[in-house]
């Protein structure tokens, strides 16, 4: 079944630069309480999940939303630099955090919400079960069967924008198969040009990168494939 499936499996070792986190778990409904800059920038972000919605009391902050990696940045209005505030994060995996917000005279940080979930102690489990580069391989096998593994939560994204490749090359996110460290994506590819392209699995690569598989390597005129990439997104 899978005898088309070409494997490249990237390993390798990054050193990765120190910046300022604060991490804090967190289950539904629960107060957290983190520190905020009073006048830079923070970053809110959840493991293995993405931020929605942030509500709060109007006139306390100004956001701005990552959409592509799901994470929210939060400055301070200038009479709200002393007061601690609420706000309340919703995922789109549908969980709910109570953060308890108190500015602070210090540099920009980075607040990494980690859920308290069953699902969550699971993905872990079944991502150490295995040596890495076979865990890597089966999480690939589920993708190409539309199937999460254990503890996974499954993204689709029916109405995603296609995005240009390179000219004559399309593609557009179709799931995000999200565990505890692990990430697979599954990229759909159409040749939108003339010409045959002949595809290359180091072009998708990037420094996230731990897996490739394609469909076909070739694609003549109008012809679909599709990518599945598998990331370290802790």
């Amino acid at each position: 079944m899978f005898k088309n499936i070409l494997f490249f499996v990237l390993i390798y070792v990054l050193n990765l630069p120190a910046f300022a986190l604060q991490i804090k778990e967190a289950k539904d409904n629960q107060a957290v309480t983190a520190n905020v800059s009073s006048k830079e920038l923070t970053r809110i972000f959840v493991d293995g999940d993405r931020i929605q919605n942030i509500r709060g009391v109007q006139g306390t902050y100004e956001l701005t939303k990552d959409e592509k990696l799901g994470a929210v940045f939060i400055k301070l209005s200038p009479m709200f630099l002393k007061r601690p505030f609420d706000i309340f994060v919703t995922t789109e995996l549908g969980h709910t955090y109570n953060l308890l917000l108190t500015p602070r005279d210090i540099p920009a940080e980075s607040i990494e919400l980690k859920p308290l979930s069953s699902a969550l102690i699971v993905a872990k489990h079944w991502e150490r079960n295995s040596p890495y580069v076979e865990t890597l391989i089966q999480l690939i096998h589920y993708m190409i069967n539309d199937i999460g593994p254990a503890g996974y939560a499954v993204i689709n994204f029916p109405n995603i924008k296609q995005k240009y490749f390179h000219p004559g090359l399309n593609m557009q996110l179709v799931t995000i198969y999200r565990g505890a460290n692990l990430e697979g994506e599954t990229w759909r590819l159409k040749n939108s040009c003339c010409k045959t392209l002949y595809l290359n699995m180091q072009d998708f690569f990037d420094h996230r990168v731990r897996a490739i598989s394609l469909d076909k390597k070739i694609l003549h005129c109008n012809e679909e494939t599709y990518l599945y990439r598998v990331i370290n997104h802790a």
